[in-house]
């Protein structure tokens, strides 16, 4: 009896040791995370399916309101956002006209004459995984009516800005210039597109317009002449606008008070060539103080600008004016000075400020009627001799500015004139040398 009192006293009431219980709650949690895994998984499988299943009817109904679109020219790219069930779904629609040559470009101004509308669709929506694809949705829209008049032709016009974006609210005026007839003008959609359709056949002229706007010619209003419009053919023009930016120069500006040339010239050099530029901003040639000038340029654009008439001389260039035309000696350290030809590049409606060194000379006696005409410099860029600044009278030791280059100094047309070179250069007799380069060191 006592045998089996021990024996129930050893068996019966300790129970599971402590070791044990935190195994078996280690296995729960692990069974229990895998469970919980599991159904995370198929809760975010079905909200994935529901969500592609909401994005595919948005499309679907996209598609169905650019059929049913009564005027396919305003039928446009765009961007509209729906919430459905809480989640917010991106619908985007690209649009493009496909001609008759196969081409879906902006405008239609592939070539050809209009025939689709492209229509691609497209949906995302927030918390869509990384790894999922949007939903698309493409089509073509056939108009309901012909666009081209086989009898009339087309003009469509596509205008851009600096960064290949469609320029919207420009006005473009179609002018017939040979044969051709008055036709209104259109104003460019969010695209930047302007349509011409069953136009008479002839010649016109195509410009565009817009407040505070540039092309990269430095014209306020560009055109493109002698487009030529034919029975049931399409013409296609293209124009980079945008808003201009102000660019302010100041002119030697170093000197006071200096006297500039009445007859001086700016030149602005980009990569759409050399543009004179017309002086504004000044009331006198005789200053006391910097004399700045105004220049309104496209945006997104290098730019060097230069007192001279480098480029526009017929025959031969008046190279002399641009500083990165003279050769530098670097056996002599001589190289060109910081700041004499800078570039200047600005954004839409932005601004600059720049200096335009020039050569200053100082007259050691009374010049009436002073000139300075161009002269052969030994190892300078030359200048075309056609062209003459004129000071009017200047009074002794009066200091005056001049572009870079070799100059001949007259009192009237044959009279010598004294001078001494103020900056960099040399003078002989009443001819001076203005270098832009300068000595290192």
């Amino acid at each position: 009896m006592r045998n089996i009192r021990a024996r129930l006293s050893v068996a019966g009431d300790d129970g599971m040791t402590l070791v044990e219980v935190m195994v078996a709650m280690f296995v729960f949690a692990i069974l229990s995370t895998m469970v919980l895994s599991s159904m995370l998984q198929i809760i975010t499988v079905n909200r994935s399916s529901e969500a592609q299943h909401v994005a595919a009817n948005l499309a679907a109904a996209e598609v169905e309101l650019a059929h049913d679109s009564p005027d396919l020219f305003t039928l446009l790219d765009g961007s509209r956002t729906v919430t459905v069930n809480g989640t917010t779904f991106t619908v985007t629609r690209d649009t493009g006209w496909v001609s008759d040559a196969a081409d879906a470009t902006a405008c239609g101004t592939g070539g050809g004459s209009l025939r689709f509308k492209r229509v691609n669709v497209t949906v995302t929506w927030g918390g869509m995984p990384a790894t999922m694809d949007p939903v698309r949705a493409d089509t073509l829209v056939d108009p309901a009516q012909r666009l081209n008049d086989p009898a009339k032709g087309t003009v469509l016009v596509s205008i851009r800005d600096a960064q290949g974006n469609g320029v919207a609210g420009a006005t473009v005026a179609l002018t017939p210039t040979a044969e051709g007839a008055a036709t209104p003008s259109r104003t460019t959609d969010a695209e930047g597109c302007a349509y011409f359709l069953q136009v008479t056949r002839g010649t016109y002229e195509v410009s565009v317009s817009k407040t505070n706007y540039i092309g990269v010619t430095l014209d306020p209003t560009p055109r493109q002449r002698d487009v030529s419009v034919a029975a049931g053919t399409t013409s296609s023009i293209g124009f980079q606008y945008d808003e201009r930016a102000t660019l302010t120069a100041t002119v030697a500006g170093s000197a006071n008070p200096v006297r500039l040339p009445r007859n001086l010239p700016l030149t602005l050099i980009s990569t759409y060539g050399v543009t004179p530029v017309t002086l504004t901003g000044t009331t006198s040639f005789t200053t006391t103080a910097a004399t700045t000038f105004t220049v309104r340029v496209h945006p997104r654009v290098t730019y060097r600008l230069l007192a001279g008439n480098y480029g526009r001389e017929t025959g031969a260039d008046c190279t002399s004016a641009d500083p990165t035309a003279w050769p530098e000696e670097t056996v002599l350290g001589i190289g060109l000075a910081a700041g004499v030809a800078p570039e200047l590049s600005m954004d839409p409606g932005g601004t600059a400020t720049v200096d335009i060194p020039m050569g200053l000379v100082r007259i050691s006696a009374r010049a009436t009627d002073l000139r300075a005409t161009p002269a052969p410099g030994v190892g300078t860029p030359l200048c075309a001799a056609t062209f003459v600044h004129t000071f009017g009278d200047v009074a002794a030791n009066g200091t005056i500015a001049l572009p870079f280059g070799t100059w001949k100094l007259t009192n009237g047309a044959t009279g010598a004139v004294v001078a001494t070179v103020v900056s960099s250069g040399t003078a002989v007799g009443n001819t001076v040398t203005l270098d832009p380069r300068q000595v290192a060191g």
